[in-house]
């Protein structure tokens, strides 16, 4: 894409972000707002939101960390195995997934680093 073309992108998701944001705020000030379909409708649009401004508008994570850690599973024979976590330097469990091939990992350290794909 062109920078004008990034520019109006980046603009047509703050807009639908807003008007998410804006939906949800207009079912919660209604007479029914109490009502469980108003209220998961309201959550929903608010997780639209949020949803839109990590995937398109926040600057992307560091992925150095998560590369190191694809880089020694992709190095190791089999399903599953350990390695060395980059954050804590502990063990970091990781197993593949024999339906999809997705990788699930959790460093045994508590609060560090886990995923699921």
């Amino acid at each position: 894409m062109t920078p004008r073309e990034q520019a109006a992108f980046k603009a047509g998701i703050e807009v639908a972000q807003q008007m998410a944001l804006t939906a949800a705020v207009t079912l919660e000030v209604r007479d029914d707002a109490r009502e469980l379909r108003q209220q998961a409708a309201a959550a929903a649009l608010q997780g639209f939101a949020a949803g839109l401004k990590i995937a398109f508008l926040e600057p992307p994570a560091d992925q150095t960390r998560m590369r190191r850690v694809f880089e020694a599973i992709s190095a190791q024979d089999g399903d599953s195995g350990t390695v060395e976590c980059p954050e804590c330097k502990g063990r970091l469990s990781w197993a593949r997934d024999s339906f999809n091939g997705h990788l699930h990992g959790q460093c045994e350290t508590d609060g560090c680093l886990r995923w699921m794909q």
